[in-house]
């Protein structure tokens, strides 16, 4: 604990980053800002915590938020998150808010923009909480089923039938029919529709060429 004199209502901010310096840093950076900071050197130490109130402060991981959406919600966090990176390409901030997160900052950002990140995070949570936790839980169910299966459910986004499937993952449309049922088992549905719709909040994306599609699965294998 940074702060000598912490309170409820005072903001709390609680930053992972496994880099020491740069902990230091970002914490300094929100005692300047009148905010009270909590440190952490990995996503596992912040769960073990189970903070109840507060933003969590992260730089954004190059393959995405998901993984840390699925590791909050399974300890039933539901934090606004705010991500920073250093002349961040638009891209990684559009994937961001697809994501989920609630503000993406410079990783040059001053104490004053951070605070003004914060409030806006929170508001953003207040209007948006219901959405983010149906986000969070759909990550978590996707993120349990097989790479196959995941495949599957982002052809099934596509409008795909299990006999164009089966054409381009090289398989039998009996074998396509096999991983669409496990994937429903896994997710806890019983309808093709609402798969999709898991997928769709869950932020999976169909693959938008035949030649993406077969990149994905040789990587998958």
């Amino acid at each position: 604990m940074l702060d000598g004199h912490p309170s409820e209502s005072r903001r709390t901010i609680h930053v992972v980053d496994k880099n020491h310096a740069q902990r230091a840093s970002l914490a300094m950076r929100i005692l300047r800002g009148g905010a009270h900071a909590e440190i952490y050197e990995t996503i596992d130490e912040l769960v073990d915590q189970r903070p109840a109130n507060g933003a969590i402060l992260v730089q954004f991981p190059d393959d995405g938020v998901q993984e840390l959406n699925r590791q909050l919600a399974l300890a039933g966090i539901y934090l606004p998150v705010i991500v920073f990176a250093d002349q961040p390409p638009p891209a990684h901030i559009v994937r961001a808010v697809h994501e989920g997160v609630a503000d993406f900052l410079d990783g040059r950002f001053s104490s004053e923009e951070l605070i003004a990140s914060y409030d806006y995070a929170l508001r953003f949570m207040e209007k948006n909480s219901d959405t983010l936790r149906t986000q969070q839980r759909a990550t978590e169910r996707v993120s349990a089923l097989s790479d196959r299966e995941r495949q599957v459910l982002a052809f099934l986004l596509d409008g795909h039938s299990n006999k164009s499937m089966a054409k381009v993952l090289n398989l039998s449309p009996r074998t396509i029919e096999d991983y669409r049922l496990n994937a429903l088992r896994k997710l806890g549905v019983t309808s093709t529709s609402a798969a999709i719709r898991i997928g769709l909040e869950a932020g999976l994306r169909p693959p938008a060429t035949v030649g993406e599609a077969q990149t994905r699965i040789s990587q998958a294998s």
